[in-house]
């Protein structure tokens, strides 16, 4: 094992073209690691969503939600089915076993949904078969407001929500607060008696002319029905133009018995927003979402730009209110992740400072970036993602990582005292202390590793975290023993200054101090059992600081 990280020293040459990669790698690699807000995780439960209008609970019961739990019930690895029948809607949810692949079980689900459809009514919609993932969730919430009425703000969403859906990295962009064009037959009751005709003739009528797609409703003494119409209907005077036929055979059209009306359907969703603490105005939210994958941060300052540039086009005029972000936060925890290495380096070299030197301080202080842009580059290469789960492991690693350099480099500095050859010192330390160094690494990479056991979804959530931490402290024990006995042979030196020969006397003095106290304890029972009291009495304050 020596000669192994002797090779980093001898070869010196190699060990700094290394470096150099490595550091570029590190650097490539934290910039290109895709961000999001927290890990893609698929949990094994697939929804299967069937719409029935203007069916009752009962009818949506029998005609659709037992005739599909019939076939997804033979699905295999399916663990369990449960269902919800509404008015106009299925809801069944289907969970399998926790082994199962999700991408193939999900797959399975549609096939059976599809083998399912000739059972169903035609007026009912086609079954929507989505899967459960911790990703899909919206990453940008933009609302938007102004003096504008209904049917513009409809106008305006569809404009929005297309140019926005365009930006790279963007999945979907659902909008809320609009109202859909839709088209309204009032039917006069006063000319349906005139010509012999009942409502459901009207509605026949237009069913006759095809039936796909829901267009409007049909209202009679405040009764709504619901209306579904081919594409091939998108006008207010075609629907009127439809034919009708009365009982005495004479050919009459939907305008003759009814008002047909371009119109908005009534809200289903309510978006309001203040600005600058004005009353809250009628809006438009957007809820952006991106691709499953991609890089949260470079998505999120994308669509932004985008909204941006559509202020001086057809956002002009309006106020544009980005209420969720989820691209920030994640940029704030980065930050907060590099103000912390920051903190931790710079209370690193203090200490070091007070007691080795300020050469010794900036050689262990190294050993936490490299550390982590090592890290950067294993977690680029298994695919990680940067998210509040391996931001959590990164942090937690801090702490750990930098040990093992100030045990190294403060061993090479002891030598140094009696030898003034910096190549021995630093091989000495490694002889010393490299096996401890590795035990004591791999004994807290032991406490982590069994979380990689852990099954289900569970599993699954946290498994970044042991992945990140145990890279990390490899990464740790390689530079501690294969770059920081070579960087310290560069910076370190065997001569003292005035400043640490005065730092030398104090680390003297206070290890005698400290040499007096410890034999003070030794030897006296009852000085060693009010030691191990207040030492317990200590253990117990610890405990209590987090409430």
């Amino acid at each position: 094992m020596l000669r192994f990280w002797k090779f980093f020293i001898d070869k010196h040459h190699f060990t700094i073209l290394l470096l150099i990669v490595l550091v570029a790698g590190g650097v490539y690699s934290a910039i290109a690691i895709p961000k999001e807000s927290s890990p893609e995780v698929q949990i094994p439960v697939g929804i299967i969503t069937t719409i029935l209008p203007g069916a009752g609970a009962e009818d949506v019961e029998r005609l659709i939600t037992d005739k599909i739990e019939d076939r997804v019930l033979g699905v295999e690895r399916v663990s369990s089915v449960t269902s919800t029948s509404g008015d106009g809607v299925s809801s069944i949810t289907v969970e399998f076993d926790a082994q199962a692949d999700i991408d193939t079980s999900i797959q399975l689900l549609k096939d059976e949904v599809d083998k399912v459809k000739t059972e169903l009514p035609s007026e009912a919609e086609d079954p929507v078969v989505t899967d459960v993932n911790f990703a899909d969730q919206p990453i940008l919430l933009v609302s938007v407001s102004g003096d504008l009425t209904p049917a513009e703000l409809t106008k305006l969403g569809e404009e929005v929500q297309a140019e926005v859906e365009r930006v790279k990295g963007v999945s979907s962009v659902s909008v809320s607060g609009v109202r859909s064009r839709e088209v309204q037959v009032v039917v006069e009751q006063a000319k349906l008696r005139q010509f012999g005709l009942a409502p459901s003739d009207v509605t026949n009528a237009i069913r006759a002319s095809g039936l796909a797609s829901p267009i409007g409703s049909i209202t009679v003494s405040g009764v709504e029905y619901a209306v579904r119409l081919e594409a091939n209907l998108s006008q207010t005077s075609e629907v009127g133009n439809v034919v009708l036929r009365s009982p005495t055979g004479a050919i009459l059209h939907v305008r003759d018995v009814a008002k047909v009306v371009d119109g908005l359907e009534d809200p289903r969703t309510v978006s309001r927003v203040s600005v600058a603490g004005e009353p809250s105005k009628p809006a438009l939210t957007f809820s952006v979402y991106k691709s499953r994958g991609g890089n949260i941060v470079e998505t999120g300052d994308a669509v932004k730009e985008k909204v941006a540039s559509l202020k001086s086009g057809i956002l002009s005029g309006t106020d544009t209110v980005i209420s969720y972000d989820a691209a920030d936060d994640v940029q704030h925890d980065l930050s907060e992740l590099t103000r912390v290495g920051f903190e931790t380096t710079i209370l690193v070299m203090i200490v070091l400072f007070a007691t080795l030197g300020w050469r010794e301080s900036l050689v262990a202080a190294v050993s936490i970036p490299l550390s982590f842009l090592i890290a950067f580059i294993g977690l680029a290469y298994a695919g990680t993602t940067i998210n509040f789960i391996s931001l959590f492991s990164l942090i937690l690693a801090i702490g750990i990582l930098v040990d093992s350099g100030i045990v190294v480099v403060e061993a090479i500095h002891t030598r140094l005292a009696h030898t003034n050859n910096r190549r021995d010192a630093a091989i000495g330390a490694i002889r010393e202390y490299g096996w401890p160094l590795i035990a004591g690494t791999f004994t807290t990479i032991a406490v982590f590793a069994p979380l990689f056991f852990l099954s289900g979804v569970t599993g699954k959530f946290i498994a970044s975290i042991p992945f990140t931490v145990i890279f990390v402290l490899i990464a740790s024990i390689f530079v501690a023993l294969g770059l920081i006995p070579l960087i310290a042979t560069y910076i370190v030196r065997p001569e003292l200054s005035r400043i640490e020969q005065i730092q030398e006397e104090y680390n003297i003095k206070a290890k005698q101090w400290y040499q007096r106290f410890i034999r003070s304890i030794l030897g006296n029972s009852k000085t060693e059992k009010r030691f191990l009291i207040g030492m317990g009495v200590l253990f117990v304050l610890a405990l209590m600081l987090p409430m």
